[in-house]
C-alpha cells in the first residue's frame, strides 16, 4: 500500500512535466510516492495547478482554501495589494489586515472574520510575499523572488515561437523637453499646469525577436491637435488616443488589446503577452489569441524587458531629433514655450526613433531579463549587450552616444547636460493617473472629439511657405548639395519629386505652358 504523500505545488508540476514526457502513470506513483488516483486528481487539474505556478503563486504550498467565503477574501486583499505596489505605495501586514477586514465586511455583513495574525502568515505565504515587500522598502525588489520567476518563465513560453512572445510597457514623455541641466523634473509636473500639456505617454510593445513592432500607442490631451488638420489620423505612423490628462487609462488599453486580438485571429496566430501589474492593464479581459501573463508585482525594473533598455534607446533617439530640431532652427531658448514643436512634429520623432531601436538591442535585453530562448537564433549566438553606461541597465550605447554627439552643439545659460541625464529625466512621471483625477474618465479615441479643447494647442507662429515657395526652397538645398554637400543630393533628389507631385496635384495647378511652368521649376534654365 502506498504510503500517503501529499505533493507541493511545484511537485505537480514536475509530475505534469514527466507525464508529458512520457512518464505512465504507474511510474508516476513509483517516482512521487502517491497513489493512482492522486496521480489522475493532479492530471484533471492540469490547466489550474499550471496557472497557479505561472501566477507566482508559493511553489511550497500543498492545499488550497476549500472556503469559498476566505478565498474571495484573499483574492479580493491580493489584487488590491498588487495595485498598490505598482503604484510604489508602501503596504504593512497592520494595513492588509485592515483592507481584508472591510472586504469581509462588504461580502458578509455577519461575518465574524477577524484577519489575524494567523490569517497574514498564511496570505503571505499563499502568494509568495516577502515581509520586506509589505513593509514596503523603497523600490526595493527581491532577488528570490526574481529567481523564482526566471525558474517559472521557461515553462510560460516554452509553447511558443519567439515571434509569438510580446512584452508592452508605457513611459511618460516630455516631447518638446529642453536639455537644460538646471531643470528638475518632478511627479507633479504633469498634474496641471503648462508642463501637463507638454507630455504624452507612449506605449511600445515588440516580439521577443524585435522582428515585429508594433505601432507605437500615443496617448495627447488633445482629440485632433491643430497640426492634424487635413490629415487622416488613422494613416499616422502612431496609433492616437486621447484623453485631459494624456495618460493610459483601462479604456484606451482594453481597446488596443481588442484590437490587437482581432488582428491576430485574421492572421490565426496565438500570441503570449507580457506586461506589468498596472491597476490600467485589466486582468479579466477576454481574448481569444492573446494569452496575458503578468510579472510580479515590484519587480519589472529587472524582469521587464522594456525596462531593460528599450525604452530608453527609444527616448535617446528621440531627444537627439529633438536637439537636431533646436539646432536647425539657430532656437536659443530657455523654455519649452519657445521651441516650436508640433504633435505631427513629435508623432513622427516617435516613429523614427521606435524604428532606430534594432532588432539586436531587442533581443538582447529579453534575453538578459530571463528569457533564455534566445540564446540561439537561427544557428547565431546573442550576445549580451555591452553596458557601459551607469548602474546595471541595459542601453543601446550607439543611442546614447549619438545623443552625446549633437549635445555638445547646444548649451542652456552656459550649462549642458550628459546624453543620459537628458534621457532619464522623465522616467519618474507616472503614465497612468495616481490622483482621483475626474478628467481621467473622460475619454476619445482615434480622433473623435471629448471636449472642445481639440483647438488648443499652438501653432507654429510663422506662416508657412506656399507650394511654389517651397519648390523654391529645394531648388536652393539642391545647389548646395551639388557644391558642398553631395551626401545630401538623394534625399533632397526624394523630396523634390514629392514636392512636385504634390504641387501637380494640388487644387490650385491649372495647365499652364511650359516656360511659365519653368518659373517654379527647381532647376531654372539660363
Amino acid at each position: 500500500m502506498t504510503t500517503r504523500n501529499e505533493l507541493c505545488l511545484q511537485e505537480k508540476i514536475n509530475l505534469i512535466k514527466e507525464q508529458e514526457n512520457g512518464f505512465s502513470y504507474r511510474e508516476l506513483c513509483d517516482k512521487f510516492q502517491i497513489s493512482i488516483g492522486a496521480v489522475s486528481n493532479i492530471l484533471k487539474r492540469k490547466l489550474e495547478y499550471t496557472d497557479d505556478y505561472e501566477l507566482n503563486r508559493n511553489k511550497k504550498l500543498k492545499r488550497k482554501s476549500k472556503n469559498e467565503f476566505n478565498q474571495d477574501i484573499n483574492t479580493h486583499v491580493y489584487e488590491w495589494f498588487t495595485l498598490q505596489r505598482s503604484k510604489n505605495i508602501p503596504i504593512s501586514g497592520p494595513i492588509l489586515q485592515q483592507y481584508a477586514r472591510d472586504i469581509a465586511q462588504q461580502l458578509d455583513e455577519s461575518t465574524n472574520f477577524r484577519a489575524s495574525n494567523g490569517w497574514l502568515d498564511r496570505f503571505r505565504t499563499r502568494y509568495n510575499i516577502h515581509f520586506r515587500t509589505i513593509c514596503g522598502e523603497a523600490r526595493a525588489v527581491d532577488p528570490n523572488t526574481v529567481n523564482d520567476w526566471k525558474v517559472r518563465l521557461h515553462s510560460i513560453i516554452k509553447h511558443y515561437d519567439a515571434c509569438n512572445i510580446f512584452n508592452c510597457d508605457e513611459t511618460s514623455l516630455f516631447y518638446k523637453l529642453m536639455p537644460d541641466r538646471s531643470l528638475v523634473v518632478n511627479r507633479n509636473d504633469c498634474r496641471g499646469g503648462k508642463r501637463s500639456k507638454d507630455r504624452y505617454t507612449v506605449m511600445l510593445c515588440s516580439n521577443m525577436l524585435g522582428t515585429e513592432k508594433l505601432k507605437p500607442v500615443v496617448i495627447g490631451k488633445y482629440a485632433k491637435p491643430r497640426c492634424f488638420k487635413n490629415i487622416d489620423i488613422k494613416k499616422l505612423p502612431v496609433q492616437w488616443f486621447s484623453n485631459r490628462s494624456a495618460r493610459m487609462n483601462s479604456r484606451i488599453f482594453t481597446q488596443w488589446l481588442e484590437d490587437l486580438d482581432l488582428c491576430m485571429r485574421k492572421q490565426k496566430r496565438h500570441i503570449l503577452m507580457f506586461l506589468d501589474n498596472a491597476p490600467v492593464h485589466p486582468q479579466d479581459i477576454q481574448l481569444e489569441n492573446i494569452k496575458l501573463k503578468f510579472f510580479p508585482a515590484n519587480t519589472t525594473a529587472i524582469i521587464q524587458p522594456m525596462d531593460q533598455g528599450i525604452i530608453r534607446a527609444f527616448k535617446a533617439y528621440y531627444r537627439r531629433y529633438l536637439v537636431k530640431h533646436i539646432i536647425a532652427n539657430a532656437t536659443v531658448a530657455t523654455t519649452a514655450d519657445d521651441i516650436n514643436v508640433t504633435a505631427l512634429d513629435a508623432v513622427y520623432w516617435i516613429d523614427s526613433a521606435w524604428s532606430a531601436v534594432t532588432e539586436t538591442s531587442i533581443r538582447n535585453t529579453f534575453r538578459s531579463a530571463g528569457f533564455e530562448k534566445l540564446s540561439m537564433i537561427d544557428g547565431v549566438d546573442v550576445l549580451p549587450v555591452n553596458l557601459g553606461v551607469k548602474g546595471d541597465m541595459s542601453m543601446d550605447n550607439k543611442a546614447i552616444d549619438e545623443l552625446d554627439r549633437v549635445l555638445k552643439h547646444l548649451t542652456i545659460g552656459g550649462k549642458s547636460i550628459s546624453a543620459y541625464d537628458y534621457v532619464i529625466i522623465d522616467d519618474q512621471i507616472p503614465s497612468f493617473n495616481e490622483w482621483d483625477d475626474s478628467s481621467d474618465r473622460i475619454l476619445s479615441i482615434n480622433g473623435i472629439a471629448n471636449d472642445d479643447a481639440e483647438n488648443m494647442e499652438e501653432l507654429p507662429r510663422e506662416d508657412p511657405p506656399s507650394l511654389t515657395e517651397s519648390l523654391e526652397l529645394v531648388r536652393r538645398l539642391r545647389l548646395l548639395s551639388t557644391t558642398q554637400q553631395p551626401e545630401l543630393h538623394p534625399f533632397i533628389t526624394q523630396l523634390q519629386s514629392k514636392l512636385t507631385d504634390v504641387f501637380l496635384d494640388s487644387n490650385s495647378s491649372k495647365q499652364r505652358s511650359i516656360l511659365e511652368y519653368f518659373k517654379y521649376a527647381p532647376d531654372t534654365c539660363t
